[in-house]
């Protein structure tokens, strides 16, 4: 996938995020696939994740940012975001750091679908630009849980969780 795809992306879901939330159009949740799965940080494809208990996701891969409380559900029926939200550190000595807060898009036991946008867009974002100038330096600083967040997010936008 070329450098700038996801910056692409993430720009394009930015610029029609009225239209997508009012269902106006349809949020491509593959394009967001493909896009994670490019990144080669999780083990497998994301999609393939959905059907895994949580328990089975943590056992396996997780980095254990995800709060994962009912350990028999699905990863799908699963509450908690991790939104990646800012880079710093230097690139030329090989040092990026990412931060990440937790989001909760059924915060009042309604499902918000602009937290789950803003998981996907701005997580898009971020992770973007790091890959336009550190793609390498980005498989090894990104975390597994906040990838794996944003393929739940679109998967929600996509489904009308």
């Amino acid at each position: 996938m070329e450098k700038l795809a996801i910056v692409a992306l993430a720009d394009d879901l930015a610029m029609n995020q009225e239209s997508i939330l009012n269902q106006e159009i349809d949020f491509d949740a593959e394009a967001v696939y493909r896009v994670i799965d490019s990144l080669q940080v999780l083990h497998k494809p994301v999609k393939e994740y959905f059907a895994m208990t949580q328990e089975q996701y943590y056992e396996t891969e997780s980095d254990h940012k995800l709060t994962l409380i009912n350990l028999s559900a699905n990863l799908t029926d699963l509450h908690d975001r991790i939104l990646t939200n800012h880079v710093d550190g230097f690139v030329d000595q090989h040092e990026i750091n990412l931060t990440y807060n937790h989001e909760n898009p059924f915060e009042d036991d309604f499902y918000n679908n602009v937290v789950d946008f803003h998981v996907v867009s701005y997580s898009l974002k971020v992770i973007g630009a790091v890959q336009a100038v550190a793609a390498q330096e980005l498989q090894t600083v990104l975390s597994k849980d906040a990838v794996l967040s944003i393929g739940l997010a679109a998967y929600a936008l996509a489904n009308n969780k």
